[in-house]
């Protein structure tokens, strides 16, 4: 999309109420889900006082291509977009003091091909490969006067590319289709609230290319990489979603969504946002277009990934304290 297309406003028809949507497959005992960049797998991950579980399916039935365990419990986790390699953040507490690493382990046999130490102080709860497989991210939430940092090293050798500091503490990164940039999230407190920002580097040089505050928090890269969508949350105020030109940082497109809703993924063509619900009850997942789709739980439920093809998506739904199934369900 072109940047010199104006901002328009999407209203937000009544919702139309479902029971529950179209199953797919479930995972049982895990808490997250993502698709893969060519939507053929789904990566999920779930943690237990065992340690860490990773899986990785096929998206379509279920299948299982690949599971992995360790002895710590995983903080993120990315696919790369050959499907080659799949990569952890976790605390190797084995010395006896933590240890922020990212592991990396070869899909195809499940093989441990490296594990990178990073000078991270806090858990690293993002992380993302670049396009071309040759270096990692991860985000590292420091405390709020300190602010975040996104450690990047090298796939081959783990040696440290860049280490660059955002203003905030939690955290999303995530790099363009394309290359080119490497977005990461942030949030500090300002006069006793919280200000969330997305900051934007050039990975040929890591300066920063463009920086959105005022409570606005990335949620994912446009396919061309010319544009993010981002959400703004404000208190007591209707939730919206941005379509941020990179890096002239004009706004696309804006969709308004009801107060305290967060947005969890938006279609390629940007025609469905997915919406779950920042406080509690949070037993509601909302598929905001052209129509509007409400499905209703009986439990806690945490929006996950859309399917590039916009046809599945992912959420993750409470069992007990604690606990997560994830389930693969197709879009309305």
């Amino acid at each position: 999309m072109a940047a010199s297309v104006a901002a328009t406003l999407l209203l937000v028809p009544a919702p139309a109420l479902a029971a529950t949507p179209a199953a797919a497959w479930s995972a049982p005992g895990l808490s997250s889900a993502s698709f893969s960049v060519d939507g053929a797998l789904v990566l999920l991950t779930g943690n237990s006082s065992s340690g860490g579980r990773l899986e990785i399916r096929t998206a379509g039935s279920g299948a299982l291509v690949r599971s992995l365990s360790a002895q710590y419990k995983f903080n993120a986790a990315a696919l790369s977009a050959d499907k080659q390699i799949v990569a952890v953040t976790l605390n190797d507490t084995s010395s006896g003091l933590p240890v922020r690493v990212i592991r990396l382990y070869r899909v195809a046999d499940g093989a441990l091909l490296r594990a990178v130490p990073t000078a991270a102080a806090r858990d690293l709860t993002s992380l993302d490969l670049s396009p071309d497989g040759q270096t990692v991210a991860a985000m590292d939430a420091r405390s709020y006067e300190q602010g975040g940092r996104v450690h990047v090293h090298r796939v081959a050798d783990g040696a440290r590319v860049a280490l660059l500091t955002t203003d905030g503490t939690t955290a999303a990164v995530r790099f363009s289709p394309d290359g080119r940039y490497l977005a990461a999230n942030g949030r500090r407190v300002v006069d006793g609230r919280f200000v969330s920002g997305a900051r934007v580097f050039r990975t040929a040089d890591w300066s920063a290319a463009s920086t959105a505050g005022d409570g606005t928090l990335l949620v994912r890269w446009a396919p061309d990489s010319t544009a993010i969508w981002t959400v703004t949350l404000v208190a007591a105020a209707p939730t919206t979603a941005h379509l941020v030109a990179v890096p002239g940082g004009t706004v696309l497109r804006t969709v308004t969504l009801a107060p305290y809703d967060t947005v969890s993924d938006v279609t390629d063509d940007g025609t469905l946002v997915l919406t779950g619900r920042l406080v509690a009850p949070r037993r509601t997942l909302t598929f905001t277009g052209t129509a509007t789709t409400t499905y209703d739980f009986p439990s806690d439920v945490f929006a996950g990934d859309i399917s590039p093809d916009g046809t599945l998506f992912t959420y993750a739904q409470t069992t007990a304290p604690s606990a997560f199934d994830v389930h693969v369900a197709r879009t309305p």
